[in-house]
């Protein structure tokens, strides 16, 4: 009945350390192999962190990549990469707003994320780039590595807490052509008073439509398979769109409460005990 799997990568395909659990490589190479479903990646991350992830999983992983939120697909065998990036006006007044409003911002080129060095105390290590032996790309001046670096900008992510970004949100809605995500969270190395972790919200931000799911729209058109014979699996607000594409929606135990209200399955563990079995049992 379902003839692709599209899973999301952090908290859900990827366990903390940033490796795709064993029990879950056996299992999708499985409903390829068997069941001819196509395991599909899709992720914020991107495309070149994606090829990395893509190749611990064996060849049937790296067949077909959605990177930086569906920006970015791209097909192994062809080589063809179908590219929809943000202009430089648009990042220009997204800076400018960022800036007005004291508000981290950071952004994804084909090849890596970039993050303003003023703010990396506010973020917790990240095994991936450890993973791959290269550093995080953190930069003293982020308008002039803009302004001074050729390769596109598919992504760019507005960071705070969620009351300031609800004082921004006027403003970036007010810039023409752009797709914002739904709100998203991650923690932080920070501390409260009470001694909780501190999270911070933050929005992706794209060019208008472009999103996971209208990637995998382009990329199932191409194939032949109907929406109806795709499970698609994640965990966060940049997921929402993706699971709402799909005939099988599958949220993650630890995904957002906005996001198991519209699955069809939540998955009995989270990203970090396994949980491919549940899928192979909906395929089954």
């Amino acid at each position: 009945m379902y003839k692709m799997l599209v899973l999301d990568l952090d908290g859900t395909l990827l366990n903390d350390e940033k490796y795709i659990p064993e029990i879950n490589v056996s299992a999708i190479n499985k409903l390829y192999e068997d069941f001819g479903v196509i395991p599909v990646i899709a992720t914020a991350r991107p495309l070149e962190v994606a090829k990395f992830i893509a190749e611990q999983g064996g060849e049937a992983f790296g067949k077909y990549i959605i990177a930086t939120n569906g920006a970015i697909l791209w097909e192994t065998e062809t080589g063809k990469t179908v590219s929809r990036s943000l202009s430089k006006e648009q990042i220009t007044r997204l800076v400018e707003v960022c800036e007005t409003n004291g508000l981290e911002y950071e952004f994804m080129t084909t090849k890596c994320e970039v993050a303003d060095s003023k703010y990396s105390y506010r973020r917790t290590i990240d095994p991936m780039y450890d993973n791959m032996g290269v550093p995080f790309n953190y930069q003293s001046n982020m308008r002039e590595y803009i302004l001074g670096q050729d390769d596109p900008i598919p992504l760019f992510a507005v960071n705070g807490t969620e009351e300031e970004l609800q004082v921004a949100m006027k403003e970036l809605q007010a810039i023409q052509g752009l797709q914002i995500s739904d709100l998203c969270t991650r923690t932080t190395p920070e501390k409260d008073p009470e001694g909780k972790i501190k999270t911070l919200g933050y929005f992706d931000i794209m060019r208008e439509g472009v999103t996971k799911a209208s990637a995998i729209e382009i990329l199932a058109e191409n194939l032949g398979i109907d929406k109806k014979e795709i499970i698609a699996v994640g965990d966060g607000g940049n997921d929402k769109e993706m699971l709402e594409a799909v005939g099988l929606k599958v949220a993650m135990k630890n995904a957002k409460p906005s996001l198991k209200e519209i699955a069809d399955v939540i998955t009995p563990v989270d990203n970090n005990e396994g949980r491919s079995r549940k899928i192979c049992k909906c395929i089954a």
